[in-house]
């Protein structure tokens, strides 16, 4: 039974006059310049879900909902018009609960019904705070009821996007620790093999990044590059992959009821701000493979300024955010239907980004100034400015070893 997210419609929400957004049922990347409200999109989902309005602005009358599907079930989830949200900075409130307008063949909710109607099905949200801070664990520590972690997600989706609730996920390690090899932990104990395995797929090549043990004074250790480091002592790229890769298995253990806990065959929408966070480049390249490795039937909706990560992306993943919406007229955003994986960095930061800024990088004025030098026959200031060029670019670049050849050329003129 596959759960996804199929679209969002936000009026009247923070910088949005009108806003509809359609989503595929895998991944998901917001892209977009600086300030276009990739994150207030994802914020606009948690709303939607969540009991409490904190983090946002809302005008009045403004509504905000969700189109989901839960196997065959369609639903809409969220406020419609008439909540009499406040609109006081970071402390609205409603004043009744309203369902969303009606759509054929779903059926409309309101934000505190979905852990009774929606449960499990709640998206999970990760924030841009992936640092894992040391604690002492004192040992096994018991777990929440589904039914009180069902709750505990509705309730915090906001805070948890704004990083105001982070999961211990050196807890869950030490709890599987001592869990794995019960006889009733049947699930946990293939989740726990499924992560362990998964592990070197998902670090750079030749890291070799993998779990090693834990030991009795409950520190879990790992090994990356031949070396065997605490959990606090791996970087902090590692660290964000470990807190989403784990705070996801969390996730699906806590809220799933006995035998609908299997990672591997687990739906539902897993939202993440700022994917690329602490991430090298070259690990930005296989992330996203590496998350769809790990979890086949999750729908991912991220938001990121990664030009890797967009070149990582298939065909109907981008979601291309504009500048600046217009406030006479609705915005509609789907995925593209391309993939990004032919193009530069320098092109998806220009053309889908909107960094203007490089054209007046220093490469970019050396280029137009041996140019200008080349027009004008100038050998001495083209000279100069080729030396330049040499200590900013890379040998092979193309320009280079054409301007390299046009002062071959000037050079052979001058000594005629």
């Amino acid at each position: 039974m596959k759960t996804i997210i199929e679209s969002l419609h936000l009026e009247g929400f923070r910088q949005f006059p009108e806003l509809d957004v359609l989503f595929n049922d895998g991944f998901n990347f917001l892209a977009g310049p600086n300030g276009c409200g990739k994150t207030s999109v994802l914020a606009g989902v948690s709303h939607c879900f969540a009991t409490t309005f904190t983090h946002s602005r809302f005008r009045e009358n403004a509504e905000f909902w969700v189109d989901m599907s839960i196997g065959n079930k369609k639903f809409r989830v969220g406020t419609g018009k008439g909540a009499g949200i406040s609109t006081t900075y970071r402390s609205s409130s409603l004043k009744r609960w309203t369902t969303p307008p009606p759509a054929t063949n779903r059926t409309s909710i309101s934000n505190y019904q979905t852990p009774e109607i929606i449960g499990s099905d709640v998206p999970l949200f990760i924030g841009a705070q992936r640092s894992i801070k040391y604690e002492q664990i004192q040992g096994l520590k018991r777990e929440a009821s589904v039914e009180d972690s069902i709750s505990a997600y509705s309730n915090r989706t906001t805070q948890s996007l704004y990083g105001e609730h982070s999961p211990s996920i050196k807890q869950w390690f030490i709890n599987r620790y001592f869990v794995i090899d019960k006889d009733w932990a049947q699930e946990e104990r293939a989740n726990w093999n499924h992560l362990i395995e998964q592990l070197p797929y998902l670090a750079p090549f030749d890291s070799n990044f993998s779990y090693v043990k834990t030991e009795r004074d409950l520190e879990p250790i790992f090994k990356i590059y031949g070396k065997e480091c605490y959990l606090e002592e791996v970087s902090s790229g590692f660290q964000a992959i470990l807190l989403i890769i784990c705070t996801i298995f969390q996730w699906v253990e806590e809220t799933r009821a006995p035998g609908e806990r299997l990672v591997r065959t687990a739906t539902g929408t897993v939202l993440i701000d700022e994917l690329d966070l602490h991430l090298h480049p070259e690990w930005q390249f296989t992330i996203r493979d590496g998350l769809s490795r790990i979890f086949p039937n999750l729908q991912f909706i991220v938001t990121t300024h990664s030009p890797h990560l967009l070149a990582s992306a298939n065909n109907n993943e981008v979601i291309i955010m504009p500048a600046r919406t217009n406030p006479n007229e609705p915005t509609r955003l789907a995925p593209a239907n391309r993939s990004y994986s032919g193009w530069n960095t320098d092109q998806i930061l220009s053309d889908v980004m909107g960094v203007r800024s490089l054209e007046n990088k220093i490469y970019e004025k050396l280029v137009s100034a041996a140019l200008k030098n080349v027009r004008e026959k100038n050998l001495k200031e083209l000279k100069g400015v080729m030396i330049e060029l040499h200590n900013v670019c890379h040998p092979d670049d193309s320009i280079l070893v054409v301007l390299t050849a046009e002062l071959a050329a000037l050079e052979a003129l001058d000594h005629d």
